[in-house]
C-alpha cells in the first residue's frame, strides 16, 4: 500500500482490505450492506418527509392563526363600540386597508342574523352585498349560543357569493349584548397548495392535505376542480350544508393512485426510523398498486378547530429497491469469481470513495463564498458518509438560512440597525441610548393626504411603495437611516449609528436627489412633488419600545426642528430649508443661500434658514 506523510489514501485502504476478505466475509458485508443501504435510505426518506411536512404544518397553521387575530382583534374594536361594522365606511376604508397586502384573503364579509351579507372583496376591491350563503348562514345561527368567543376555522366549502371554494375563519361580533352577526374572513382553497412541499425534479413523492376524507390541498387539485367545477361556477348555488361541502375531492376522486387504494392502506412499523425524525406524530402505512409497494406518511395536525387535519406525503421506494438490485448482483459475481477480486475491490474502492472527493469538492466550492454554487451532496449507503453529507449540507442549508434572515431582517430594519443587531454580542435585540452630534432629513410629500382621501386604496399603496422604493435607495446610499415611514413622510438620521464624518453634506445630497427624483419621473403614472428640511443638532439615539416590540428611533429639538424647517418650505415657497447649525457642518458653507432669518417654534430667539438652489429644477436667479 502507497503510504504518504504516514496516511493512507482511502482508494488502499479499501482495496487492502477487500483483498483479504474471504469468500464468507465478501457475501456478509454485501448482505449487511444491502440491509443498511435500504434501511438508510427509508431511514432518510421518512425523516426528510416528516420535516417536509412539519415545515407545511406550521405555515399553513400559521396562516389560520394570523387570520384569527385579524377576527378577534375586529371582535374586540366592535364590543368597545370603536367600529361599526354596518357602515360602508368600515368595510371601503378600514377592511380595504386591512387586507391590501394580504394576499391570502379573498373576501371578509359579515352575515346578520337576518340572512343579509355585506362584505368587500380584495381581488375586485369593492363592496359586496346581497343574501348570504347558506353555509355562513347556519355558522351565524350557531355561534352566538357559544357568547363571545375566540376565532374559528370552518371546514373548507362553496362560497356561493365568491363563486370558489374557501376556508372560513368565523368570530361572532356583540356590542352591547347585541349579536350584530358573524364575521368571515375567506381564504381560497388552492392557496393551501402552495404550502406544500414541491420536491425536485425525479423526486417521486406527491404530498397532500386531507380533512376527514376530503382532500384539500394536492398538486392535482386545481386540475380536478377546473374540471369538475366549471358548470358549477357559472351559477352553482348550494341549497344545503351538504352541497356546500360536495365541491372537494375525496380521496378516491383526485385521480391519484395511491389515495384511491386508502381503505387498503396497511399500517408499517417504523422502528428506528421515528427516532430517527424525533416525530412522535408520524404514520407510515404501504399498499401495493401492480407489482410496486407505495409507502405513505401522514402527520396529524397538531391542532385545528373543527376537524383533525392530516398532512400526508406518499412515494414508491423503488429508488432504494434498484440500490438493492444492484449490490446483489455484485455479492453473486463476487461469491462465483473469486479471483476477480482485486478488480471488483478496485472499483469499489473507487465507488466507495467518491462521497469523500464530492465532499471535498464541495468543501473548496464553500471556502470560495458563494453558497448557490454548492452543490448538495448525495445520499451514501455508508452510514458514515452519508452522516457527513448530511452534515455538511446541513451547514449549507443553515448559513443559507442566516443568510436569508439578514436579507429579511434588512426589509423591517435599515441595513445599518440590522447589521449592528446582528454583530452585537446580546441577544436583547436593543441599540444602547446615547447622545450624538447628527443630521436629520424630513421629507413630506405635497397634497398627498388630498390626493389620498380620492384615490382606491390600493393605488394609494402602490404609489408610496414605488415612491418609498426608490427613495429609500437614495437615502441608504448615502448611509442614511430611516427611522419611520409617517404616512407619506420619511424622517431619515444621518451619523446616528457609526461614523459619517461627512453627515450634513450627505443630508442635503440625499435631499438634493430626492428633488431630482420626483421631478424626472412619474409613480405609478402620479406625479408627486415634496418638501424637505435638514437640521444638525445633538440628539439621543436607541431602542425604545415594549421589551417585545422595539424601534430604533432618534429624539431631540434637532430632529423637530427638521420637521419644522420641512412644514416652512409652504410659506417660504422654497423645496428644500436647512437650518444653520447644518450650514455649519458643510463642507462649502458658502453654497447655501439665506432664506429667511425665522422664529422657530420652541424657539426663544430668531434663527437664520437656508435654502439650495438645485441644478436643473430651480431656475437661476
Amino acid at each position: 500500500m502507497n503510504r504518504r506523510s504516514g496516511r493512507f489514501s482511502i482508494f488502499a485502504v479499501l482495496l487492502g482490505g477487500m483483498l483479504l476478505t474471504s469468500g464468507v466475509g465478501v457475501a456478509i458485508s454485501f448482505h449487511f450492506g444491502l440491509l443498511t443501504a435500504v434501511q438508510n435510505t427509508r431511514d432518510l426518506w421518512i425523516t426528510m418527509t416528516s420535516g417536509d411536512l412539519a415545515v407545511a404544518e406550521r405555515a399553513v397553521l400559521q396562516r389560520l392563526s394570523e387570520n384569527a387575530k385579524r377576527n378577534n382583534w375586529i371582535a374586540t374594536q366592535a364590543a368597545k363600540g370603536l367600529v361599526d361594522v354596518r357602515s360602508r365606511e368600515f368595510w371601503t376604508h378600514n377592511v380595504a386597508s386591512m387586507i391590501a397586502t394580504q394576499t391570502d384573503i379573498t373576501a371578509v364579509g359579515l352575515t346578520t342574523p337576518d340572512g343579509q351579507f355585506i362584505g368587500y372583496s380584495r381581488k375586485h376591491g369593492k363592496m359586496i352585498e346581497g343574501e348570504a350563503d347558506i353555509y355562513d348562514l347556519a355558522m351565524t345561527e350557531d355561534l352566538p349560543y357559544l357568547g363571545p368567543s375566540q376565532s374559528l376555522t370552518m371546514f373548507p366549502y362553496w362560497q356561493s357569493a365568491l363563486k370558489q371554494v374557501v376556508i372560513g375563519e368565523a368570530v361572532p361580533l356583540f356590542q352591547n349584548g347585541d349579536y350584530l352577526g358573524t364575521l368571515i374572513q375567506y381564504m381560497p382553497l388552492p392557496n393551501l397548495s402552495r404550502d406544500l412541499p414541491m420536491q425536485v425534479e425525479g423526486d417521486g413523492r406527491t404530498a397532500f392535505i386531507t380533512v376527514g376524507d376530503h382532500i384539500i390541498a394536492h398538486p392535482s387539485l386545481s386540475n380536478w376542480q377546473r374540471v369538475n367545477m366549471r358548470a358549477e361556477s357559472a351559477g352553482f348555488v348550494p341549497k344545503t350544508l351538504k352541497e356546500s361541502i360536495s365541491v372537494l375531492p375525496k380521496l378516491d376522486q383526485i385521480g391519484d393512485a395511491v389515495l384511491s387504494q386508502y381503505a387498503r392502506w396497511q399500517p408499517v412499523d417504523l422502528g428506528d426510523s421515528q427516532r430517527y425524525a424525533r416525530d412522535e406524530r408520524i404514520t407510515a402505512s404501504q399498499v401495493q398498486i401492480h407489482t410496486t409497494y407505495n409507502v405513505i406518511v401522514t402527520r396529524e395536525a397538531e391542532q385545528s378547530s373543527v376537524i383533525p387535519i392530516t398532512f400526508g406525503m406518499h412515494f414508491a421506494p423503488s429508488v432504494f429497491e434498484v440500490q438493492g438490485e444492484r449490490l446483489n448482483r455484485l455479492l453473486i459475481i463476487g461469491a462465483a469469481v473469486l479471483f476477480g477480486a482485486l478488480i471488483i475491490a478496485g472499483l469499489l474502492a473507487h465507488y466507495f470513495a467518491g462521497p469523500l472527493r464530492r465532499l471535498s469538492a464541495a468543501t473548496r466550492q464553500f471556502e470560495e463564498g458563494n453558497l448557490n454554487s454548492v452543490p448538495t451532496l448525495p445520499n451514501s449507503a455508508i452510514t458514515e458518509f452519508n452522516d457527513a453529507a448530511q452534515s455538511f449540507n446541513q451547514m449549507v442549508h443553515t448559513i443559507n438560512d442566516r443568510e436569508r434572515i439578514g436579507r429579511l431582517f434588512g426589509k423591517f430594519l435599515p441595513p445599518a440597525i440590522a447589521q449592528s443587531l446582528l454583530e452585537s454580542q446580546n441577544d436583547d435585540g436593543t441599540i444602547p441610548p446615547h447622545k450624538c452630534v447628527a443630521t436629520t432629513l424630513f421629507v413630506d410629500l405635497q397634497g398627498f393626504t388630498t390626493m389620498s382621501e380620492k384615490a382606491d386604496p390600493q393605488d394609494v399603496v402602490d404609489i408610496l411603495n414605488a415612491y418609498f422604493a426608490e427613495a429609500t435607495a437614495e437615502i441608504e446610499a448615502r448611509q442614511g437611516i430611516i427611522t419611520q415611514f409617517q404616512g407619506d413622510a420619511i424622517l431619515a438620521v444621518f451619523n446616528a449609528v457609526g461614523e459619517l464624518p461627512n453627515h450634513a453634506d450627505a443630508a442635503l445630497e440625499t435631499a438634493i436627489a430626492l428633488q431630482k427624483l420626483v421631478h424626472s419621473k412619474e409613480f405609478m403614472g402620479t406625479t408627486l412633488r415634496c418638501r424637505c428640511g435638514v437640521n444638525t443638532g445633538e440628539m439621543v439615539a436607541g431602542s425604545v419600545g415594549a421589551p417585545e416590540r422595539l424601534s430604533f428611533t432618534v429624539n431631540g429639538d434637532a430632529v423637530n426642528s427638521a420637521a419644522r424647517l420641512e412644514a416652512m418650505n409652504k410659506e417660504l415657497g422654497t423645496k428644500i430649508l436647512i437650518g444653520e447649525v447644518t450650514r455649519e457642518h458643510l463642507s462649502d458653507p458658502s453654497r447655501a443661500i439665506l432664506a429667511k432669518e425665522v422664529l422657530l417654534r420652541g424657539r426663544s430667539e430668531v434663527s437664520a434658514v437656508y435654502t439650495i438652489h438645485i441644478e436643473g429644477i430651480d431656475q437661476p436667479s
